[in-house]
């Protein structure tokens, strides 16, 4: 729609999520589901944006159904943000089970070169493993936040708006 956008219809503007980025920052590859999600998402949050910029002259229907698609942007932002979740718990668990087979491994000399490490060595290496699959939950637990964040931000949209319904309905009055 032609309209030219001011500079603070550009700050609160809402941004399309980039999945090639999200890729390179990401140790699996995302879940057809989880991209097919975002690109919903993606989708919602055009549209709404085109709704936002006329924010002022919208019909109380036009503002119900601006309501519907804060809904469906949540929707999408909670299977996301699960998703996230999920990977988060899967990394934060499997950190403690390669320590512990790590720290079995090298006080039982089954490593490359036979040696069997005393209880200190042997629990400060175990660390170091579970530390690697600790950074990688560290990326998904800060993915989860923002997309809780998101989709607890379009909850609350949603609120304004059933306000906003009101007030116009008072103003009639």
């Amino acid at each position: 729609m032609g309209i030219d956008m001011t500079a603070a219809d550009q700050i609160l503007a809402e941004e399309i999520i980039q999945v090639d980025e999200l890729r390179r920052k990401l140790k699996d590859e995302i879940p057809p589901g989880i991209e097919k999600s975002i690109r919903r998402f993606n989708l919602v949050v055009e549209e709404i944006n085109e709704y936002e910029k006329k924010l002022d002259s919208l019909t109380p229907y036009m503002l119900s159904k601006l309501e519907f698609l804060y809904n469906k942007a949540e929707r999408e932002a909670w299977k996301i943000a699960g998703y996230y979740k999920s990977q988060y718990q899967y990394y934060n668990g499997r950190s403690l089970t390669d320590r512990g087979r790590e720290y079995i491994n090298l006080r039982s000399g089954r490593t490359s070169d036979q040696r069997k490490w005393n209880i200190n060595d042997s629990n400060y290496a175990s660390r170091m493993k579970e530390g690697e699959n600790l950074e990688i939950a560290g990326i998904y637990e800060g993915y989860f936040v923002a997309w809780k964040g998101i989709a607890q931000s379009y909850q609350g949209m949603q609120n304004t708006v059933k306000d906003m319904i009101k007030a116009i309905s008072m103003e009639m009055s």
